[in-house]
């Protein structure tokens, strides 16, 4: 499957638009996009920072954000 090229801006808006769909995670966002000088073994282009929660929220953002940079990391790559 070949990645569709996204801006920074975009893949952030995909990732928090996802995460906002999962449910619970309210006051929560992606805060920005690392670009990797090296493409990883997969081809990705990218990683995702931490997740920014401003309600202590505990530990229910880490699992569904890792499932959601995992999918988005399949189908996207940074312009």
């Amino acid at each position: 499957m070949e990645r569709k090229l996204v801006s920074e801006k975009e893949l952030l808006c995909f990732l928090n638009k996802e995460l906002q769909k999962a449910g619970q995670h309210e006051n929560c966002h992606f805060e920005s996009i690392v670009r990797m000088k090296i493409d990883d073994r997969t081809g990705c282009n990218w990683a995702a920072s931490t997740v920014q929660c401003n309600e202590g929220i505990g530990n229910i953002c880490p699992p569904d954000a890792e499932r959601i940079v995992t999918m988005a990391k399949v189908k996207f790559n940074v312009r």
